[in-house]
């Protein structure tokens, strides 16, 4: 059944705007208006999901009767989308990162506040089922106290021969390539199962430099200009630590994920090929698998949370959120920078 009262506009038309697209759709809700600065990509998006062309941001905010903006566009393009959209009272959900420096970050949640609307952050991993039972097995005291997280997220896309899109450009994705993309993910998912914000990180980020490249229409070489890895130590302001290593230069992994935590009674393990299951360990009673091995459908959960007004109870990101992200994404790279320890400030 189509849900006509609820008309949202979205903000960029690649991979993730089509994502969300269909989330709606699974709701019962078609995209009113559409909006990117690529003329064709947004005139075929409309086409695909029966939605307005709208030629400017503010001619699709100012469309009459949309109720949500679903800001989809590449990282450093979050903050006007979000500002228009405060301006006018809409309730707004932004892609991941909000932004790739505190500052901008700053900026985003000073509009959503002093304009009183409500925002979400779409940190989708959190709501697969096995990430909402380390949240609880943690806050219930099952591990006892956390006393480390590591693990990585490791990619392919970049490894040899590389994709050439927007990612290499840092005034689309930002300062960093690999701690905005991937690593903002890891990042937030040990901040929101411990409950726990990062204080401080030490850091290095590294490239392979010049690599072939296919996008399938075109081929060469390039020497992309950001980082394709980095690692980095965590302190948390519990006291506890943390390790993380990211790369997108994995040959064979798609998009592999894992989080582990450490904890004064108990240990347990999450990974995203079998996201809706955790592995709690126990020195003397061994090993349990809880939850039901499926696919993730964590981009949908997390648009279905916010419409049904379950965002709070699910641990929907916000921008409050997003700036901790930031600011933990500040300390890395500029670690990496000075060679020292840097805090979240």
């Amino acid at each position: 059944m189509k849900n006509t009262s609820i008309r949202p506009v979205i903000i960029g038309s690649g991979m993730i705007a089509v994502s969300h697209a269909r989330a709606l759709a699974e709701l019962g809700i078609r995209p009113a208006v559409v909006w990117s600065p690529n003329r064709a990509n947004r005139d075929r998006f409309a086409a695909d999901w029966d939605a307005v062309s709208a030629p400017s941001l503010a001619e699709a905010l100012d469309t009459p009767g949309v109720t949500h903006v679903h800001v989809c566009s590449t990282p450093m393009n979050h903050l006007d989308p979000i500002r228009e959209a405060a301006e006018r009272g809409l309730a707004i959900l932004s892609e991941k990162p909000l932004a790739p420096t505190g500052e901008l970050a700053s900026e985003a949640l000073e509009y959503v506040q002093s304009h009183d609307v409500a925002h979400f952050l779409n940190f989708n991993r959190r709501q697969d089922e096995g990430i909402q039972l380390l949240r609880a097995a943690i806050g219930g005291g099952e591990l006892g106290t956390p006393v480390s997280v590591f693990g990585h997220y490791r990619q392919q896309w970049n490894a040899n021969p590389s994709g050439l899109d927007w990612r290499y450009d840092p005034q689309q994705v930002g300062p960093t390539r690999t701690v905005t993309e991937i690593g903002s993910h890891w990042l937030d998912l040990a901040e929101f199962v411990l409950g726990d914000h990062i204080a401080e990180a030490s850091a290095l980020l590294s490239t392979m430099g010049e690599r072939d490249y296919d996008t399938g229409s075109a081929s060469g070489r390039v020497d992309p200009p950001n980082d394709d890895l980095f690692a980095a130590l965590l302190r948390f302001n519990s006291g506890a630590v943390g390790q993380v290593y990211g790369t997108e230069l994995s040959h064979g992994s798609f998009d592999e994920i894992e989080l582990r935590v450490d904890g004064t009674l108990g240990s347990a393990v999450w990974t995203s090929g079998h996201p809706n299951l955790l592995r709690l360990g126990d020195k003397t009673s061994g090993l349990r698998t809880l939850g039901l091995d499926a696919p993730t459908a964590s981009l949908e959960r997390s648009i279905a949370a916010i419409y049904a007004g379950e965002a709070e109870e699910r641990g929907v990101a916000t921008f409050v959120d997003g700036l901790s992200n930031a600011l933990a994404m500040d300390a890395i790279r500029l670690s990496a920078q000075t060679n020292t320890w840097k805090e979240t400030r």
